[in-house]
């Protein structure tokens, strides 16, 4: 036995004098998903009378080397060798955690910020450790590597585990967890202590955290507060120029105008950047959230400078083309300079030639849209790499990316579905009517609609045929505009009675400063852009309407339609400025319409002193009806199917070499409308369409016509106004003037802006989580009921069947049309029409030269 402990403590005296073994080997790193034991060091092979030096090893070392060296004066351990009394190691671990000490990292400083690291790491709150994963096992370098304060730049720290100095923990956040800890683990803890103690150092580590976590969200908080307060200044001069040129149109203001555009441009693109870089998987306040996902989209703005350079220039070449294009008048080839407005728009309302209606038609559209093809073929292209700088697959996808809704296409299309039957009526009794007026050898009564003789260039409103399509002539339609001239009505009195409409449902007065800066009528000394529009110049007060009043009722509506917008403004201007704005882009469009199926009532229009009598029969009823559906129902078709074409075009899901074919698919699908005559792959109609080539999205309008349905219902039923089944309260007869409930509802609806995605808008103010086409059933219900019965008694065929060609890839025959395998031109293809075939034909083949 003597002969065993003597051979034990020489070789132990061996040992300790062999400098290789000056330190303990360092053991493995201990990971919060549990602990692995050494072989080396499990307590089964370790005694407990070694030295402190064998047993904890430094940074005690001034506590002195030797068998039983006792510590400096005023150690925490003098007096005591046991390790489980006293300030021992075990008593350090639990003071000081049981791994080392979390480097005090400021998340601004460090690329491990909440914002800006690994999402996964801090999901949910539960950030996990935020030291380097440098594999600590590797050597010292990398044991003590993402400490702060072993970096290069701290001269005061010596990481040499060797060294007799002590640690210094000078600038170290964490001094108050690691002051008595030491670098190696304790081998004789049990496994529960082991578990306790990591459990203890999550939770320490989790409150640290998440309060640095805190801090970081209150930066975060205050750098968008700062962005919107700059953002506001910014949309000021910007929009004080553009007001500037609209309202004095001259080159400087024009100049002036253009350089505030690029300069809020520029600010918006440095905006999204820095809002990009921010880890928004790593925010869970929802508002935040939002703020700077929409912050950080700007659209084609975020392209590189040479691409968005592309993109503006192919934007303007277009827009030269659409706006030069000039056509020759109809069997006056020397009259040359007739431009679609005012010229070819007023033909096409007013002519009810159709030869006239077919040339203008053709002229135009291959004036305007053929010779910008190749430009918009490379703008598919372009778009493409829109979608990509907004992360979003393709350009189809960014189209609808506004909507926030990864069925779009799919939802817009189910509500149409919803409005067919009503469409389809209508489109049985016009296309009757327009036969009856031309003649059933031009248009077959079960095929679609020629679209030249509806009244407008793309036979988007019916409304200009109203004298051919009226259900009752004998009727007359509503027209208060003799009784306002009578009365005496100005412009600034029609904005007055619009403001006392919105002060009675409990909304806001405008205030005079409104008045003296807005523009309500055409100056006489200078050129201004007419076009009705409602301006915010983002500074919470200052709001503003441009508009040539005309004393009549359409003006009327359209006042009451601006200062809606203008109600808009004043009931989300708390609001930072991002969320400045409709819930969609269809929303402020539909609460102005909503507000002017009101004001357009026969009660509110008689409420007002224009209206005599009430006007209770059925047939002025159907006739007011049919006015309003022959302008929004006839829209929606046309409106869906544009967009569609273009989300088709840009998904890739069409080829653009077929785009002009698919194009008059769409129409024919939705609309049952066909081209006056064959159309080829050598055309572009859609770019004589001014949206197409300013790249303006159009669905946001078939959305609002829908929309403003399901508000007006809304707010009727709020009012008491509506009751579905009742013929007393019927929808369309529905005035919500004076009735408080429906502005409340309203503003509760505006107040929120952009805040919210608009199905939450919908749903916590109409309780409809979702458009909903059954509102706008039901307003023309009367109607639908007087067509479908209409369509009976003529024994009118619902729907259309397709009739032959409309388009193809390659024709000689371009500007005659077929259908039904015969042409038909303007009469039954007349000698001189067969006689041009002919000279076309030579010429195509013998100097290839192409006279269309």
């Amino acid at each position: 036995m003597y002969g065993v402990c003597l051979c034990f403590w020489l070789c132990l005296g061996l040992a300790w004098a062999s400098p290789q073994l000056n330190l303990p080997t360092p053991q493995p790193e201990i990971f919060y998903n549990g602990y692995t034991p050494n072989v080396a060091t499990t307590p089964a092979q370790l005694r407990a009378d070694r030295n402190r030096d064998q047993r904890y090893g430094p940074p005690y070392a001034d506590e002195g080397g030797g068998g039983g060296g006792g510590g400096s004066a005023g150690s925490s351990d003098d007096g005591s060798d046991d390790f489980r009394y006293g300030q021992t190691y075990d008593e350090r671990m639990r003071i000081g955690g049981y791994a080392y000490p979390t480097p005090g990292v400021n998340f601004s400083d460090r690329a491990d910020s909440p914002f800006s690291g690994d999402a996964n790491q801090y999901a949910n709150h539960n950030y996990g450790p935020i030291s380097s994963t440098t594999d600590r096992s590797a050597g010292n370098d990398g044991r003590y590597a993402d400490a702060p304060y072993s970096s290069p730049g701290n001269r005061n720290f010596n990481p040499n585990p060797n060294s007799n100095d002590q640690y210094n923990y000078h600038n170290n956040p964490n001094v108050e967890f690691v002051n008595n800890r030491n670098r190696f683990e304790n081998p004789f803890l049990s496994n529960q202590d082991r578990f306790n103690l990591n459990q203890g150092y999550q939770e320490r580590q989790r409150y640290q955290q998440d309060r640095r976590y805190q801090q970081e969200l209150e930066k975060l908080r205050n750098l968008l507060v700062e962005t919107d307060q700059k953002g506001s200044l910014e949309c000021t001069a910007n929009v004080a120029a553009q007001w500037n040129f609209e309202t004095n149109v001259n080159d400087f203001t024009q100049t002036e105008a253009l350089n505030a555009q690029q300069r809020y441009v520029e600010f918006q693109r440095i905006t999204a950047e820095q809002s990009k870089r921010i880890n928004k998987d790593l925010i869970f306040d929802r508002r935040l959230y939002r703020q700077l996902m929409l912050q950080s989209e700007v659209g084609p703005n975020a392209l590189p400078l040479d691409v968005l350079d592309r993109y503006n220039r192919l934007l303007n070449e277009m827009l030269f083309l659409y706006n030069s294009a000039s056509v020759c008048a109809y069997q006056q080839p020397f009259q040359c300079d007739l431009h679609y407005i005012p010229h070819l728009k007023d033909i096409m309302a007013k002519s009810r030639d159709w030869d006239e209606l077919q040339h203008t038609w053709v002229e135009y559209h291959r004036k305007a849209g053929r010779g910008m093809r190749d430009d918009y073929e490379q703008l598919i292209d372009v778009m493409q790499e829109v979608a990509y700088v907004n992360n979003v697959t393709n350009g189809g996808e960014y189209w609808y990316l506004a909507y926030e809704s990864g069925n779009f296409r799919q939802d817009m299309d189910i509500v149409w579905e919803q409005i067919r039957p009503l469409y389809e009526a209508l489109h049985a009794y016009v296309r009757r009517k327009l036969r009856d007026y031309y003649g059933p050898d031009r248009i077959n009564r079960i095929a679609p609609i020629p679209s030249h003789i509806l009244g407008n260039m793309f036979g988007q409103s019916w409304s200009n045929v109203l004298d051919i399509l009226i259900p009752y002539p004998g009727r007359k339609l509503i027209d208060v505009t003799p009784r306002m001239v009578e009365q005496g009505y100005t412009p600034q009195l029609m904005f007055q009675l619009a403001e006392e409409f919105f002060t009675s449902i409990n909304m806001s007065a405008v205030g005079p400063e409104f008045y003296q800066n807005s523009v309500l009528e055409q100056p006489l000394d200078r050129r201004v852009l007419c076009e009705p529009s409602a301006w915010d110049f983002c500074n919470r007060h200052d709001f503003r309407v441009k508009i040539c009043t005309d004393i009549n009722q359409r003006s009327l509506i359209s006042v009451h339609h601006e200062m809606a917008h203008i109600q808009y403004f004043l009931q989300y201007r708390h609001l930072p400025k991002i969320f400045r704005n409709g819930a969609n882009p269809a929303f402020h469009q539909a609460v102005g319409d909503a507000i002017g199926l009101s004001v357009s009532t026969p009660k509110h229009l008689q409420t007002l002193g224009l209206l005599q009598r009430s006007l209770d029969e059925s047939s002025y009823d159907i006739n007011y009806l049919f006015t309003m559906a022959i302008d929004k129902v006839a829209f929606l078709p046309f409106a869906l199917s544009l967009d569609n074409w273009r989300y088709d075009i840009f998904s890739g899901n069409a080829n653009k070499r077929t785009m002009n074919c698919h194009y008059w698919n769409m129409r024919e699908k939705y609309s049952g409308i066909k081209p006056p005559v064959l159309r080829s792959e050598k055309d572009f109609d859609l770019g004589a369409k001014y949206h197409i080539p300013a790249n303006i999205p159009y669905i946001k309008y078939f959305f609002s016509t829908v929309l403003q349905f399901q508000l007006y219902r809304g707010m009727c039923r709020e009012a008491g106004q509506y009751v579905p089944g009742d013929p007393r309260k019927p929808l369309h007869k529905c005035d919500i003037y004076r009735q408080p409930a429906a502005g409340n509802m309203l503003k509760k609806l505006m107040a929120k802006g952009a805040s919210q995605p608009w199905q939450e808008v919908l749903q916590e103010t109409l309780g409809e989580g979702r458009l909903d086409g059954s509102a706008l059933r039901e307003y023309f219900a009367p109607l639908e009921e007087w067509l479908r019965l209409e369509n009976l008694r003529t024994n009118e065929y619902v729907g259309w069947n397709y009739d032959g060609d409309y388009c193809k890839r390659s024709i000689e025959t371009a500007g005659l049309q077929v259908y039904g395998g015969y042409y038909n031109g303007s009469n039954h293809g007349s000698t001189l029409n067969m006689l041009i075939l002919l000279i076309c034909s030579y010429l195509s083949l013998r100097f290839s030269y192409n006279c269309i």
